[in-house]
């Protein structure tokens, strides 16, 4: 296995445990409703003044990422299914984790959830933040779910 292909799998959760700690990108994938949304909320749930759909609450833009990315013809709407959602954030996710290990950088859960919520673009605010609004955005995101990885991490060793 390649290096690459072990970054597009796992994840560094960086500053949160003592030692090196992993999470691969299923896992992570897996987790995003828990922060996205109330643990019994139904399929379609509406977030972020009705822009946000279903439990991985995915907007317009993440949709048309995923279908350019995979050549796909997904809508907005079919992220209110639960398993097309997953996909999504899948090859989402693993599509941006290429990109930020081509430019020398390993990809780390803050990378992934400054991307979930932030846009493609939005890794580049780890290494550089900026003294913004978005970013202060990004930071009460990664707080939200910072927490629950961790304990997904020691439950899981």
């Amino acid at each position: 296995m390649t290096f690459v292909r072990l970054l597009l799998i796992s994840f560094l959760l960086s500053g949160c445990c003592e030692g090196k700690t992993s999470i691969t990108i299923e896992d992570f994938v897996s987790l995003i409703p828990q922060w996205e949304v109330y643990h019994d909320s139904p399929h379609d749930v509406v977030g972020d003044n009705g822009a946000a759909y279903g439990h991985y609450q995915i907007h317009k833009v993440m949709v048309d990422d995923y279908n350019r990315i995979t050549g796909s013809k997904a809508s907005h709407v079919d992220a209110f299914d639960p398993e097309v959602s997953k996909r999504i954030a899948y090859a989402v996710l693993r599509h941006y984790a290429r990109h930020i290990a081509s430019t020398g950088v390993t990809p780390t859960a803050d990378h992934m959830l400054f991307i979930w919520n932030g846009g493609g673009g939005a890794w580049r605010r780890v290494e550089n933040p900026q003294a913004d609004q978005k970013q202060i955005n990004l930071d009460t995101y990664r707080s939200r779910a910072t927490p629950i990885i961790i304990k997904y991490i020691k439950n899981k060793v």
